[in-house]
């Protein structure tokens, strides 16, 4: 007899497990119905809203049903298909759009930022382009005015030159002038009538 009692006790620990406490979420039904026993037989002696928190007591294997305990501190048996361990999209939901609507936000931001940095570098590279273009203009001019200015330079070493060689044969003119005219000179003098010298007649 006691053997008996010891295996049926045994059976029953085995139907009524004893779970470590973790916590479920009631999912995405309006609510559940809580039952004083471990099936839909016992009478409903409340529900628990979606989406809250409740602590696992007991594990029912032929219904399937779990013994939880609310966070008012209510005890109850609900099925077990209506518990999980994460919490239900409808609850989840709002704090998934507000994380999209974070993430969509910030994605606007930093495209913003990239479109002004973009806008800020093709304005620089505009401006060093001018820049570039004024300065090649500047060299250019430049190139022109030296260019100029060597040919003035070779216009000017030309007439120096040419001035020289003029001088020189301006000096070599005269020269030879003076020289003419002193050979004539020369020769002219030897003819020229010259003037007897007056006797002093005492």
């Amino acid at each position: 007899m006691k053997t008996l009692k010891y295996i049926i006790a045994m059976l029953s620990l085995s139907f009524c497990l004893n779970v470590s406490a973790a916590t479920r979420y009631v999912s995405d039904d309006i609510f559940i119905y809580l039952h004083s026993g471990p099936s839909l037989d016992y009478r409903i002696i409340g529900t628990v809203k979606v989406g809250a928190p409740v602590t696992t007591l007991k594990y029912d294997k032929t219904t399937k049903f779990m013994q939880i305990k609310t966070a008012a501190g209510k005890t109850g048996w609900a099925q077990n298909k209506q518990l999980q361990e994460t919490l239900p999209a409808k609850i989840l939901l709002p704090k998934v759009q507000l994380e999209l609507q974070e993430a969509q936000t910030k994605l606007a931001n930093i495209a913003e930022e990239n479109k002004q940095t973009l806008q800020g570098k093709v304005q620089s590279i505009a401006e060093k382009e001018n820049l570039i273009a004024s300065l090649q203009g500047d060299k250019k001019s430049l190139q022109q005015t030296i260019a100029e200015l060597k040919a003035r330079n070779l216009d000017l070493e030309l007439q120096q030159d040419t001035e020289g060689d003029r001088i020189k044969m301006e000096w070599l003119l005269n020269g030879g002038y003076v020289l003419f005219g002193g050979v004539l000179l020369g020769l002219i003098i030897p003819f020229l009538p010259r003037r007897k010298k007056r006797q002093n007649n005492w």
